[in-house]
This record gives C-alpha cells, sequence and structure tokens, in this order.
C-alpha cells in the first residue's frame, strides 16, 4: 500500500506574516494610487477652467469685452457664470433662464462699454434676486463645468443651487486694507477682469485691450474651497454657486461670494482669519488652478511669493514678472 500523504497547512504565525506583507504592501500602494486619482481630479479641474477661459475668449468675440461679473448694487444678481452659459454648450439652460423675465432680468448681453467709465445696462437696478425658480428650475443645476472633483462640498447648497468652485478675479485689494470699510466697489476701483456692478444701472467691463500687463499674466477666475473662516463644509448656506451672487449673503461689501481678491494680504489657501472668504483656494495639494486671460491654465503654488501673486490678480499695474 502506498503511505498516505500529509498536508501541511499554515501555522499561525506564518500566517500573520503573510498579512503583514500584504498590510506593508497596501501601504505602499495607497499613497501612489490616491495621488493617481488626484492627478486625475486635477487634470478634470484643469479641464474645466480650460472651457471656462474659452467661454470668455467667444463671449469677447461677440461683444467686444468681457461679461459683467455682476449686475446690480446687492450682491445678488445674475453674473459672468450665466453669461458665458451658450459657450459652455448649455444654451438649454440659458435659454430657460432668459426666456422666465418673471424670475430673470438680464439687461444687454454685453454689459457695459469700457472698464473704467461705466455704462447704463438696462433696467437692472433691484433686479430680480438669483432663485432656484428661474427658468422652471433651470438655475438649480449642479453643472459639472462649475465644479472641481477634488472638492468637498456638496453638489447643491442648501439653498439648491449647484456649487460653483470657480469664481471671478477682481484684482486687488484697492481699499488700501481696510476691507470692512469698503463697502461700494466697483468697476472704477476693481483692477481685475470680472467685476461687480454696485452703481445699480451702470456697469463695467473689461476689455483684452484693457489687460496692458499681459493677458498670459494676468489671472480671470481661479478655485475656492472650504476654509475654516465662514466657507466651512457645514455652513452650505454659503457655498457659492454659478448663476449669481449668494443670497446668504447679500448687499454691499459682500463680494467675496462670487469673487475672489489675488492680494498679497489674501494669498492662496489661506484657511483661518477673517481674510480667508475672500481668498482663493482648492484640495489640490500645495496650490490651486488659475485660467489666465489667454486661456492658459496654470496651477499656482501656495508658496508664491506675495508680489508675484498680487502681480497675477491685476490687469494694469505694470508689475514686470513671468507666470509659472
Amino acid at each position: 500500500m502506498r503511505p498516505r500523504s500529509l498536508t501541511r497547512g499554515f501555522t499561525l504565525v506564518e500566517l500573520l506574516v503573510v498579512i503583514a506583507i500584504i498590510g506593508v504592501l497596501i501601504a505602499l500602494l495607497l499613497p501612489a494610487v490616491q495621488q493617481a486619482r488626484e492627478a486625475a481630479r486635477r487634470m478634470q479641474c484643469t479641464n474645466n477652467l480650460k472651457q471656462l477661459g474659452l467661454s470668455l475668449h467667444n463671449f469677447h468675440d461677440t461683444y467686444g469685452n468681457f461679461p459683467v461679473g455682476e449686475l446690480d448694487d446687492d450682491n445678488g444678481q445674475w453674473g459672468w457664470g450665466v453669461a458665458i452659459l451658450p459657450y459652455l454648450e448649455q444654451n438649454n439652460i440659458y435659454d430657460l433662464l432668459t426666456a422666465d423675465t418673471t424670475n430673470f432680468l438680464y439687461p444687454i448681453p454685453g454689459g457695459g462699454t469700457n472698464p473704467f467709465g461705466s455704462a447704463d445696462a438696462g433696467n437692472n437696478n433691484n433686479a430680480t434676486t438669483v432663485r432656484t425658480a428661474a427658468g422652471g428650475g433651470a438655475a438649480a443645476y449642479a453643472l459639472e463645468a462649475f465644479a472641481c472633483p477634488s472638492d468637498i462640498w456638496p453638489a447643491l447648497n442648501s439653498g439648491g443651487f449647484g456649487k460653483s468652485n470657480y469664481l471671478g478675479n477682481m484684482g486687488s485689494d484697492t481699499s488700501g486694507g481696510n476691507w470692512a470699510s469698503w463697502t461700494n466697489p466697483n468697476g472704477g476701483t476693481m483692477n481685475g477682469i470680472l467685476l461687480q456692478s454696485n452703481d445699480n444701472n451702470k456697469t463695467w467691463v473689461v476689455r483684452m485691450a484693457d489687460v496692458t500687463d499681459g493677458t498670459s499674466n494676468t489671472a480671470a477666475i481661479g478655485e475656492v474651497t472650504p476654509n475654516l473662516q465662514s466657507y466651512t463644509y457645514s455652513q452650505t448656506a454659503y457655498i457659492p454657486h454659478w448663476p449669481g451672487g449668494n443670497p446668504a449673503f447679500s448687499g454691499q461689501g459682500r463680494q467675496h461670494n462670487y469673487f475672489r481678491l489675488m492680494d498679497p494680504a489674501y494669498p492662496l489657501n489661506l484657511r483661518t482669519g477673517t481674510n480667508a472668504d475672500r481668498c482663493f483656494g482648492s484640495q489640490h495639494p500645495g496650490g490651486g488652478n488659475f485660467v489666465f486671460v489667454d486661456g492658459s491654465v496654470h496651477f499656482l503654488p501656495e508658496t508664491l511669493d506675495g508680489y508675484t501673486y498680487g502681480a497675477m490678480g491685476t490687469r494694469n499695474n505694470g508689475e514686470v514678472f513671468t507666470a509659472p
């Protein structure tokens, strides 16, 4: 008779060793996987900003200037995000919104005529406040073009609006460091690209020729994300959204719901303090994405010196530098 072969199993020690090895391999691989995923999300974010930049260009080609940043002085009205919808292949939403004259008052699509003077944009004084009912609910859509995939905000804020992780650059703090009392900024004082109207019927716009610092050196739109001041994850009423001013922050002096500053006093990725609500920031490690006036997208490191960062935010201050 042939002797029976004995099958020897793993001992407890050997099994623990194997589990430990697997754990070490997972620990080594997980950061690489996470980095790969973040790289893909950052690439999608870059593409979103690229599309926004091209939309601004197409708007400029049509009207001869960039869109009005936001209408009226109450900071709760429709803004540049709506103006560029046709160039983001969102004509259906744009048509629904503009056809609803009860909930949507939008004057001349091109807005004002020059960056320093003002132009009557039509009867937009006390224009209808942004509301989700506009266009049969079209204003409440969450649009991928305005959402960074790395962001941690919910897709809709508590008001039912689709969030926006991309806000307009209105330049440096021309209040001289006293933002709290700078309650009436307008196109005559802002030195960025997308400007807020703060004189009721008057609007200000920027043309390509007005960007004398160079279109490749001046940012138009940048990323925003929660911070530890007001725009925390839990305070969903304060999440910026693409149609225009956030009603939770209505009124003069509340421009930071739809615009941000690029200024040494308002550095990229500032998370705490009263200035944090007016700073650009992202969930990407080490910096944030910006689309420049020429349509190029740059990842700006949060370690960028204040002079260069501020220079990228102004269109006509004459600074000399090279964008990264």
